[in-house]
C-alpha cells in the first residue's frame, strides 16, 4: 500500500539524528526522500558501528540504519559551485527541503530559505537546530543531550534529590523532535495545497525539551513554584511509585487517583487492615505518612516475584507496568502486536528488524515494505539521470569528485 505522502519529494541535507529521523518518518509515510551527503564520509552516523547480531564479523551502524531507511542517497559536494547547482536543480523538483545544519552554515552555502524559494516558490523549508532560530543563541551548536535534556529542566527534575542528574539515552529528544517535525511538515503541505504557497517550518531541540517539560513549567507559570525532584522514598502519593519485587525486578504503580484505587490496592496486596489504619485513611493522611506507607508497600511487594504479582495486580484492576529492560522489550508480545519492529532485507547482513515509527494510518495504511538505509551515494547516478544529466556530465562530475 502507498503511504499518505506518496508523490511528494523531500530533499534532506541533515546529519546525526533529529533531521534524518524526521525525513525517515516522511519516507515511511510514502514520500520520496533524497538524502544529500558529503562524498567524503557522508553522515557522521555512518561511523558509529557495532557488530551485527546476525553476523558478528560484519559491522553495521544501527543509528544510521534506523533514521535513514527508505531513502535514496546522493553524494554531492555542496561547497563546490557545480555541486551546489546540482543540489539546486534537485531542490527545484522537491516539495520539501529538510535540514538540521546550523543557520550560519546554510547561509554560507546559500541554502537559506530566500535562496531556495527564489528557485522553488512553493517549497516547504523545514529547519531544525539546537537552540532556536531567534535570539542570541540561534547559532549555538548542540545535541539533544545538551539543548533538549539538560537546558530544558528535564535532567534536573527526573533524578533523586541530592544525587547527580541522570543521563538520557541516545536520541530520546531527537526522535520526539523528528516526529514533531514530520507532523509540522505534513501540515505545511496541506496548507500549501490550499494556498499554493510554501513556508518555513522551524523547530529546535531546546523547544522540544521545553515542550516535554511543559506540565512542570506550566505549574511554575500559573502557581509560582515549579515542581522539584521527588525522592522515591517520600512520594506524596505512594500509589504512584516504583517498587522492587522478590526477584530484583521492579514494577511501577501509576494510580493518580489514589482514593479511587485504595480499596482494590489494599485487597491486591492482602492488606485489608490498611483500610482501617488512621495513618492511611484518606489521601491527606497517606500524604502525611507517605514514608511509612512506601516502606510498608515495599515490604509486601518484596515477598513475591514480578511474574507472581502480575496476575494479582491485573485481577484487581490496578494501573501498573513492569519496569522492563531493553532485552525484555525486544521480546514484548504487545510491542510485536502493534507493529513496533518491522522486517528489513539488508544487502549486507540479510534479514533484520528495525523500530517502526509509532503512527499508523488505516485503511489506506503506510505499511510499505521497509528498505535498508542506502550506501553513501548509492543513488547518485540514478537521481542525476532523473534530473536530465547525461552520462558524460555524470562521469565528469564524478571524476572531479563533485558527485560521489
Amino acid at each position: 500500500m502507498q503511504g499518505p505522502l506518496a508523490g511528494f519529494r523531500v530533499v534532506e541535507v541533515a546529519m546525526w539524528v533529529a533531521g534524518p529521523s524526521a525525513a525517515a518518518i516522511l519516507a515511511d509515510w510514502g514520500a520520496d526522500v533524497i538524502k544529500i551527503e558529503n562524498p567524503r564520509g557522508g553522515d557522521p552516523m555512518r561511523g558509529l558501528t557495532a557488530p551485527a547480531r546476525s553476523d558478528p564479523l560484519q559491522t553495521i551502524a544501527p543509528g544510521y540504519e534506523l533514521d535513514n531507511r527508505n531513502k535514496r542517497s546522493v553524494a554531492v559536494d555542496l561547497r563546490h559551485p557545480e555541486g551546489r547547482e546540482f543540489a539546486m536543480r534537485l531542490i527545484e523538483t522537491a516539495d520539501v527541503f529538510l535540514t538540521n545544519l546550523r543557520l550560519d552554515a546554510l547561509e554560507e552555502m546559500r541554502l537559506d530559505y530566500t535562496a531556495l524559494a527564489a528557485r522553488n516558490p512553493g517549497l516547504v523549508y523545514a529547519t531544525l537546530n539546537a537552540y532556536g532560530h531567534d535570539g542570541p543563541e540561534r547559532l549555538r551548536p548542540g545535541f539533544d543531550y545538551a539543548a533538549g535534556w539538560s537546558r530544558s529542566g528535564l535532567m534536573a527534575t527526573v533524578g533523586e534529590p541530592g544525587e547527580p542528574p541522570p543521563a538520557q539515552r541516545p536520541g530520546m529528544i531527537d526522535h520526539a523532535a523528528g516526529l514533531g517535525m514530520a507532523g509540522a511538515i505534513s501540515a505545511a503541505l496541506l496548507a500549501r495545497q490550499r494556498t499554493g504557497r510554501g513556508c518555513i517550518v522551524q523547530l529546535s531541540l531546546f523547544s522540544m525539551g521545553l515542550w516535554m517539560n511543559a506540565t512542570d513549567l506550566t505549574i511554575g507559570l500559573l502557581c509560582g513554584l515549579p515542581p522539584k525532584p521527588e525522592s522515591r522514598s517520600a512520594r506524596p502519593n505512594p500509589l504512584w511509585n516504583s517498587y522492587q519485587c522478590q526477584d530484583g525486578r521492579w514494577i511501577y504503580f501509576v494510580m493518580l487517583q489514589d482514593e479511587r484505587h485504595w480499596p482494590e490496592f489494599c485487597a491486591a496486596l492482602g492488606r485489608a487492615q490498611w483500610l482501617q489504619d488512621p495513618r492511611f485513611s484518606d489521601s491527606q493522611a497517606r500524604r502525611q505518612n507517605c514514608r511509612e506507607l512506601i516502606s510498608a508497600i515495599s515490604a509486601v511487594v518484596a515477598t513475591r516475584t514480578r511474574s507472581e504479582w502480575a496476575p494479582v495486580f491485573d485481577r484487581h484492576g490496578l494501573f501498573w507496568a513492569p519496569v522492563q529492560t531493553n532485552e525484555e522489550v525486544l521480546e514484548d508480545p504487545q510491542a510485536q502486536a502493534i507493529g513496533t519492529f518491522v522486517p528489513v532485507d539488508h544487502p549486507r547482513i540479510g534479514k533484520c528488524r528495525l523500530v517502526n515509527n509509532p503512527i499508523r494510518f488505516s485503511p489506506s495504511g503506510s505499511d510499505t515494505a521497509h528498505k535498508a538505509a542506502p550506501e553513501l551515494g548509492q543513488q547518485s547516478e540514478e537521481v542525476a539521470l532523473e534530473l536530465g544529466f547525461s552520462w558524460e556530465e555524470i562521469a565528469r562530475l564524478k571524476q572531479s569528485r563533485v558527485l560521489g
